[in-house]
């Protein structure tokens, strides 16, 4: 029998439930679902956390699909999920909660004394603490971009060896084309901000291994999307050894050492010339943007560069993000 957040859920069982994670100022009680998958054998708990930003779908999509098709007979271990840890952000679709503007993965551990974003990440995380020995953290792109699944993983200063190298082939197995590895041990690193609260990068600390994926465009479901996630969770349960399928991955999987956010030096509207996946020589057009007249500006590629995602709203302002691009990468061996 497995206990989360006070519901026992006994061996070969599977439990949908809400919890009570805050309240608004009439009185209305703010709720955040969580689903768990208890194996009919034991085995490791691998923790699912989706829509920590209220517009990222398609991983906590894919994550409750899977928990009402996985057979418990032959799950060893638990699959627990948090498919809307964030309940205030996604009633907004915003990426931030409009309660308190915080980013809630700029915020974990969280604080029970905090502002409501924290208290979330508190009462998330301390459950996760208690019970994960493994964890996918789900995002998308903003909805403004189109990309094709990635994943992410990230090398934090003071993780052990042993945690880099499970989380590694939990990111390996997981299986999309595209994936990123961050050293945060390097001052160069592209990620701008706070990183510290993230929800990967806290479970590292703490010893759980942890990567993110990033599956598509934010702000809609698309199947082909949760579709990539499904497969990647169950890769990720065979490698953990919770089920015993083969894991499924592309031919060829690409490994970027180095990332970057590309901004217009102008307004109007932007028509992308190229597509995720693709691979950009310096010189090469990444955007056409206009305004109504007779002169478009062609958004060429300073270096090569392999594009992540791509800016698909039309609407581009000076200084808006217009695509993200790898700089560094190779084929992963």
């Amino acid at each position: 029998m497995v206990t989360v957040y006070g519901n026992n859920v006994e061996m070969g069982e599977r439990a949908y439930f809400t919890i009570p994670v805050g309240e608004l100022a009439h009185k209305a009680v703010v709720e955040m679902p969580v689903i768990v998958v208890a194996g009919k054998k034991k085995g490791p708990t691998l923790w699912i956390n989706g829509t920590v930003h209220g517009d990222e779908l398609n991983g906590s999509y894919a994550a409750w699909e899977l928990s009402r098709e996985i057979n418990t007979e032959n799950l060893a271990g638990n699959l627990i999920v948090t498919p809307v840890c964030n309940p205030v952000a996604f009633e907004c679709r915003n990426k931030t909660s409009d309660i308190d503007n915080m980013d809630m993965d700029t915020a974990f551990p969280g604080d029970p004394r905090g502002m409501l974003t924290q208290r979330i990440a508190y009462l998330v995380y301390e459950e996760i603490k208690k019970h994960a020995d493994a964890l996918i953290s789900f995002h998308t792109m903003a909805t403004p971009y189109s990309a094709d699944p990635y994943s992410v993983r990230k090398i934090v200063p003071g993780v052990s060896k042993q945690i880099n190298q499970t989380a590694e082939g939990m990111q390996r197995a997981f299986g999309v084309a595209t994936n990123c590895l961050v050293d945060l041990r390097s001052a160069s690193n592209e990620l701008p901000g706070v990183t510290s609260g993230a929800l990967d990068i806290t479970c590292l600390k703490d010893g759980i291994p942890a990567f993110m994926g990033e599956m598509g465009q934010g702000g809609k479901i698309e199947d082909s999307y949760v579709n990539a996630a499904k497969q990647g969770i169950l890769n990720v349960m065979s490698y953990l050894s919770m089920i015993g399928e083969e894991i499924i991955k592309p031919y060829k999987q690409i490994l970027i050492t180095k990332r970057k956010f590309l901004r217009s030096n102008c307004g109007g509207l932007a028509t992308s010339n190229v597509r995720s996946g693709e691979e950009i020589k310096a010189g090469g057009s990444l955007l056409d943007i206009h305004y109504y007249g007779d002169q478009i500006n062609s958004y060429c590629a300073e270096t090569d560069c392999y594009i992540i995602g791509i800016r698909e709203n039309p609407i581009v302002n000076t200084g808006d993000r217009v695509a993200f691009v790898g700089t560094e990468w190779s084929e992963w061996q």
